[in-house]
């Protein structure tokens, strides 16, 4: 079996050379109205058996059979640890690449994915929960399925899978994990009565995700009850479960990316849809406004810029406060800024989120259209 993943590491890519793998994601094909919350269309398609068509992933609860490789593993040569995304798949064994191309906006076997979006995975009696952390070229049919998916090799062990050096590949069944709830969680999937093709549905809320065509604000987050948002232990927020996906989604992205170094002036010049090594105040609060389906992936500005977009003063759900300096805001109650500024109790310095209110003096308070 030919390798269908490209790796960020330095490995043998027997299919062809890449350079600079772009994590670009899901750019509208029409201009997104600024701070109007908006769902970015991408093109899909029904996928028959030996079809290369893009695969419809229908609500929760519903799935469909689909050809699958292993990759990664220290008998895997020509596979890295290191996603296209940047993730340190040994770090992260619930990851799972989507096939099609060489970018993020290319790899679209699944419709087009966003990063980070969970499914739930099936073979043989078994199931869980894995994300999206990178992207691979695929290939042809598996028993006259479109090969679709990539298993990095530790979750492919979680399934019963036998470990074949990178060499395996069989069917699959995926679907969309509920929308809120525990089955958000890696591992936390409950094990499925009925082999994948059957006719049993996934356990769950029932809470439709997307139709497979819409880009999927607020999967993969914590949910807390009520509607505010809760700061966790380790860093992360768990989203209020009365909050708008959008908000959900904002939430969501600034999950991935607490703790990474501030620098001044980073992140500018990338697509927001990349995960930067460093942010900046303003390049970290639009990367999460893009994350939430708010801003688009090629908007870029400074905190001055920031002063003048949505509408005036504090939202119901998020309020942004920027001047000429700073721009920090809140999301359903809990902060998202770069540093410890709130006192006594604010949590590590840093990007983030943070538990107190600080001072808003000199700023202006801004808001997304709706929330």
């Amino acid at each position: 079996m030919s390798c269908t993943r490209i790796s960020t590491v330095g490995s043998a890519i027997t299919i062809a050379l890449f350079v600079a793998v772009s994590f670009v994601g899901l750019l509208a094909a029409a201009v997104v109205s600024v701070f109007a919350p908006s769902a970015l269309a991408l093109a899909c398609d029904a996928a028959a058996p030996g079809s290369h068509a893009g695969i419809v992933l229908g609500p929760a609860g519903s799935g469909v059979v689909v050809g699958a490789t292993e990759y990664g593993g220290p008998g895997d040569p020509s596979s890295g640890t290191i996603g296209a995304s940047g993730a340190d798949l040994t770090a992260q064994p619930g990851s799972y690449a989507e096939l099609g191309g060489s970018t993020f906006t290319t790899a679209t076997a699944m419709g087009g994915l966003p990063y980070m979006t969970p499914l739930r995975i099936s073979w043989g009696a078994r199931s869980v929960i894995a994300y999206k952390r990178d992207i691979g070229l695929g290939g042809g049919p598996i028993e006259g399925h479109p090969r679709v998916i990539d298993l990095w090799w530790e979750l492919a062990g979680s399934l019963g899978i036998p470990y074949e050096r990178g060499r395996w590949s069989g069917l699959v069944k995926i679907e969309r994990p509920p929308a809120t709830g525990s089955g958000q969680l890696i591992g936390a999937a409950p094990t499925v009565d009925a082999p994948y093709g059957s006719s049993t549905a996934a356990a769950g809320s029932g809470t439709t995700i997307g139709d497979g065509c819409l880009p999927e604000t607020g999967v993969g987050v914590p949910i807390s009850p009520g509607s505010r948002a809760v700061l966790l232990a380790d860093g992360r927020a768990a989203a209020p479960i009365d909050a708008p996906p959008a908000v959900k989604g904002v939430i969501a992205a600034g999950n991935r990316i607490i703790g990474v170094p501030y620098v001044y002036g980073a992140a500018h010049g990338l697509p927001l849809s990349e995960v930067a090594p460093a942010y900046d105040c303003s390049s970290s609060v639009e990367h999460l406004l893009y994350g939430g389906g708010i801003l688009p992936a090629v908007y870029d500005s400074s905190s001055t810029g920031l002063e003048s977009l949505g509408a005036a003063g504090p939202g119901r759900w998020i309020t942004i406060y920027a001047n000429s300096s700073h721009v920090f805001m809140y999301v359903a109650g809990l902060r998202w800024d770069t540093w410890d500024a709130g006192g006594s109790g604010d949590g590590t310095a840093g990007v983030g989120w943070h538990p107190l209110v600080r001072d808003a003096a000199g700023f202006v308070a801004r808001h997304p259209v709706g929330l």
